[in-house]
C-alpha cells in the first residue's frame, strides 16, 4: 500500500529502504494489470492518429499479424532504436528482439516495454562497420553487409532461440526491416517466417542445391 501513498517523500524513503520490496510490488501490480482483459479490450479501442509515415503503418501491421498468427515474437531491425520504440508503443502481445548495431541503442532499449535488445556481431544481421569504433549513435558509420537478405533472416531466427522467443521449428516470427540497411526509420519490409528459417514454411524447407 506504501506504492500508493501520496506523500513523495514516504515512498521516497519506501523505495531506499525497502528497493527489492518496491520492485516486487511494481512488477506484481504491472504483471496483473496487463493480464487483465479488460485492459487488452482498452488497448484494443484506443486509435492512434499519428500513424501517417511507413514505420507506422509497417508496426500497426506487425502488431495484428503477430496476434492473427498467434506468432511467438516481433523482430525489428533498428537503428536508434525508433523502429523498436515504435513497436513497443503498441503494446503487443508478444516480446519484441530489437537487433540493433549500436551498444548505446540496445542499453537504451532495454528499459522499454516488452523489448529484448539483441547486439549483434558486425555483419551478421546486415550490419557492418569497418571499425568498431564507429558504430555509435552519434556517429553511424554503418553499411550494408556482404550477403542476401535470407542469411540475415536466418540469424534472425538463431538470435530469438537464444533470447528463448521460440522453441519450436514452427513457431512463427514477424519481422519488420528497412533496405536498404543503415537508413534510421525506413521500416518497409514486413516479414512472417518461422523459426526454421526463411527457407521452410509449414514444415515443408527448400533445399538450394
Amino acid at each position: 500500500l506504501f506504492l500508493f501513498s501520496p506523500d513523495k517523500r514516504t515512498l521516497l524513503l519506501c523505495y531506499i529502504q525497502f528497493p527489492e520490496e518496491s520492485v516486487a510490488m511494481q512488477q506484481r501490480i504491472i504483471n496483473r494489470v496487463e493480464s487483465d482483459l479488460h485492459y487488452r479490450a482498452y488497448l484494443n479501442q484506443l486509435t492512434k492518429n499519428d500513424g501517417v509515415t511507413p514505420t507506422d503503418a509497417v508496426t500497426i501491421a506487425a502488431r495484428q499479424i503477430a496476434q492473427t498468427v498467434n506468432a511467438k515474437g516481433i523482430v525489428s531491425f533498428t537503428l536508434q532504436g525508433s523502429t523498436a520504440l515504435r513497436a513497443s508503443q503498441e503494446r503487443p502481445t508478444v516480446p519484441i528482439l530489437a537487433i540493433t548495431p549500436f551498444k548505446e541503442t540496445a542499453r537504451q532499449l532495454a528499459m522499454s516495454w516488452g523489448v529484448y535488445p539483441e547486439l549483434p556481431r558486425s555483419g551478421s544481421f546486415g550490419f557492418s562497420s569497418d571499425d568498431d569504433d564507429l558504430t555509435t549513435v552519434d556517429n553511424p558509420h554503418v553499411s550494408a553487409a556482404d550477403g542476401d537478405f535470407d542469411i540475415v533472416l536466418k540469424n534472425a531466427c538463431r538470435a530469438a532461440l537464444r533470447k528463448g522467443l521460440v522453441n519450436d521449428p514452427n513457431d512463427l516470427l514477424v519481422v519488420t526491416a528497412g533496405i536498404p540497411f543503415g537508413t534510421p526509420g525506413a521500416a518497409n519490409i514486413i516479414r512472417l517466417l518461422p523459426a526454421a528459417g526463411p527457407s521452410c514454411w509449414d514444415g515443408v524447407c527448400r533445399v538450394d542445391e
